[in-house]
């Protein structure tokens, strides 16, 4: 084990510079200072803003599982001493390596360390162990945009205009700093406390040829700009006619997200991918009724087919696109000073066994991180064809000790849920395990016995 955790700490070790190269806390309209613009930069050593520490997980009192994804899962967690809450994304050391993914773990770090405005979540700070590595990032107490949107059916147009107007500047941000999000969906998006967006996930992020961001050899992504991520219901024709990313693809990821939020739904839902996909090439895109006007009019724009036609993508930058008639009366200047739409508050269900207890609280929703790469084969659901209640779990060490008997090598667990077995005029409830084989493990937790194990493929 000792072997194994030096060879991956020398895959991931990035020296540290007394000079650093985190020139990104300028805001978006600020120039750089640096020398290289033109090309992405790449710099042998790199001084961190936040630091590599020397922390342990016995540091932290761990919480409910905000989510799971295919090497990853992002906790509760508040440190002991200092009793500040963050959000802590676990990273499977064994699965990186074997996936061949350490680059794209290195690269989301940079970024996330360079990255410095109000709309994007924060990296305080990284350890690791054995297993795992950690970064501690901002906790978002409000909870995800997608939540929201569940909560309320769809929300309404001033509300839509709030949370969109944010994702603008948040995105003229990224954009202006070279970079493509590639997984702008109501998933990452995150609600602080208060209710502001703050854009999330940059494991799928790609940087430009022109990025401000400083990015190491070996920890830029071997992928080709036009490699197949992001999530199905959000994925621009372009990338999947295999065309190189461009900064469109997070604008049509605006237009779609925007769409879900006024009603309720993606734009371009069906039963598969495959049939989504379909609809995404056909441009097969239908409006309710009760949109006006001008939100059709901004919709329609950003999920134009040219994505060089979308507002933000042209020669005016975001000019166009702050200006459209959707965002009047928009104060971008402070944007983030507005007060945000209030938040519905998560109905949490009381637990029992009455009569009345939902059969299931599955929810497929949050099985894994509905992303989809070329590389990996993983091909996600849109979350937004789902709905229930995620299962709440008091500790991540209890949940992974108390299934890992039931689990191969190499094998994780992406959602839990408890179902009702139906026996005859009687039920109980049983455990149900979905695991990245894919398989799906049938447990009495009576007696915390594996009954059956179904592999899915």
């Amino acid at each position: 084990m000792l072997a194994m955790e030096k060879d991956f700490d020398s895959k991931l070790r990035i020296q540290s510079s007394n000079n650093s190269s985190s020139s990104s806390s300028s805001s978006s309209s600020t120039s750089s200072n640096n020398n290289n613009i033109g090309n992405v930069q790449r710099s042998k050593s790199f001084a961190f803003r936040a630091p590599q520490e020397n922390f342990s997980i016995q540091d932290f009192e761990l919480g409910k599982i905000y989510g799971v994804g295919s090497y990853s899962k992002v906790v509760r967690a508040k440190k002991k001493d200092t009793g500040v809450v963050y959000a802590l994304k676990i990273m499977d050391k064994k699965f990186i390596t074997k996936e061949n993914k350490t680059a794209y773990v290195k690269l989301e770090r940079i970024v996330l360390d360079q990255l410095d405005h109000p709309g994007i979540v924060r990296l305080f700070f990284t350890f690791q162990d054995t297993f795992s590595l950690y970064m501690a990032l901002e906790s978002c107490e409000g909870g995800e945009l997608f939540d929201q949107i569940t909560r309320k059916g769809r929300l309404s147009e001033d509300e839509a205009r709030f949370y969109a107007a944010e994702v603008v500047d948040a995105l003229e941000y990224i954009h202006n700093m070279g970079l493509i999000h590639r997984d702008i969906k109501p998933e990452n998006l995150l609600l602080t406390g208060d209710g502001h967006i703050k854009i999330a996930d940059f494991g799928s992020v790609k940087p430009m040829q022109d990025s401000r961001i400083t990015v190491l050899p070996n920890a830029a992504s071997d992928d080709k700009a036009c490699t197949f991520v992001g999530t199905a219901a959000y994925v621009p024709p372009e990338v999947l006619n295999s065309s190189p990313a461009t900064f469109g693809n997070d604008l049509w990821a605006l237009g779609c997200t925007l769409y879900q939020m006024l009603s309720g739904t993606s734009p371009f839902k069906d039963a598969s991918e495959w049939l989504i996909f379909q609809r995404i090439i056909a441009r097969d895109l239908r409006f309710p009724n009760y949109f006006s006007e001008e939100a059709r009019n901004i919709i329609d724009r950003l999920l134009d087919i040219d994505p060089s036609r979308r507002p933000g993508a042209g020669h005016d930058g975001y000019a166009s696109l702050k200006m459209h008639p959707f965002f009047k009366g928009v104060n971008w200047k402070n944007i983030r000073g507005e007060t945000p739409p209030k938040l519905a508050l998560e109905q949490v269900a009381q637990s029992g066994e009455g009569e009345h207890d939902n059969d299931s609280s599955w929810n497929p929703t949050h099985i894994g991180d509905g992303s989809i790469r070329q590389n990996d084969g993983n091909v996600g659901t849109s979350s937004a064809e789902a709905s229930g209640s995620v299962t709440r779990l008091a500790s991540i060490d209890s949940f992974d000790s108390k299934w890992q008997q039931f689990l191969d090598p190499g094998e994780s667990v992406l959602m839990i849920s408890m179902v009702k077995k139906l026996q005859k005029l009687t039920s109980k409830k049983v455990q149900l395990i979905l695991t990245n084989k894919p398989k799906l493990i049938y447990v009495d937790p009576s007696r915390v016995s594996g009954k059956r194990k179904y592999n899915l493929v």
